[in-house]
């Protein structure tokens, strides 16, 4: 049933496209007028290059692996759409940073996750630790698992602002395992076994503080904002 509800918002989310309109213009049209996730696809394709196939280390395949773990079939129905656009679009990163970073500002977790990445790695972008880590950390507040994750990763290399703490690394880990992340599950009992009883103990009751405060967060935030356009699939 949720899938046939996802099917229908998606369908109507394309009517534009359907009228005649171009998807890409349809995206460019709708990311100006504020839309967060054709800001996303947007910036995707252009971080990319898009050329009608998604090549298997492009941001455009990192969207989807992200969604696969999270069981989001909407990133597959969009994709879809893209691989029909003969429409080629030439890399360009500071238009790309441009429209990540504007889905990022309207809490776009996808966005902030991909853009946290690419500025704590200086991919394409600028390097900048700060507000990579700070992306990251505003995702995982929210519940985003896969932001937490990297959370913990982020903890365990540790950089400015962020200096390396292997117990909030672990907490974080744990907080990711715990909502079903199974890389985290990975790392979590190998940090585990690595840093012994002691330190994983006091790494447990960080993670239940962090626990706390992401699901607050979560709440609260779903509260405030309520369906999104598309989300009301």
């Amino acid at each position: 049933m949720k899938t046939f509800f996802l099917l229908l918002g998606f369908l109507a989310s394309l009517a534009p496209v359907q009228a005649g309109l171009p998807f890409f213009s349809y995206l460019r049209q709708t990311a100006t007028d504020g839309d967060a996730e054709s800001q996303l696809i947007l910036g995707l394709a252009y971080r990319d290059g898009w050329d009608g196939t998604i090549k298997a280390d492009s941001y455009v395949a990192k969207w989807h692996t992200l969604a696969v773990e999270l069981h989001d079939q909407r990133p597959n129905l969009l994709l879809r759409r893209l691989l029909q656009q003969s429409e080629h679009i030439t890399q360009d990163n500071v238009t790309a940073q441009k429209w990540l970073s504007l889905a990022a500002q309207q809490g776009d977790d996808y966005a902030r996750v991909i853009l946290g990445e690419m500025l704590l790695e200086g991919d394409g972008v600028v390097a900048d630790w700060i507000n990579g880590a700070d992306l990251l950390r505003k995702s995982a507040a929210t519940g985003f698992v896969p932001a937490q994750f990297r959370m913990g990763l982020v903890y365990l290399v540790g950089g400015k602002t962020t200096p390396k703490d292997e117990v909030e690394a672990l907490a974080w880990f744990i907080v990711a395992a715990e909502s079903g992340s199974k890389v985290a599950k990975e790392f979590r009992d190998e940090q585990t076994q690595l840093l012994g009883r002691e330190v994983a103990h006091l790494a447990i009751k960080r993670s239940r503080l962090l626990l706390i405060r992401t699901g607050n967060n979560a709440q609260n935030t779903a509260e405030q904002n309520g369906p999104s356009e598309h989300a009301r699939s």
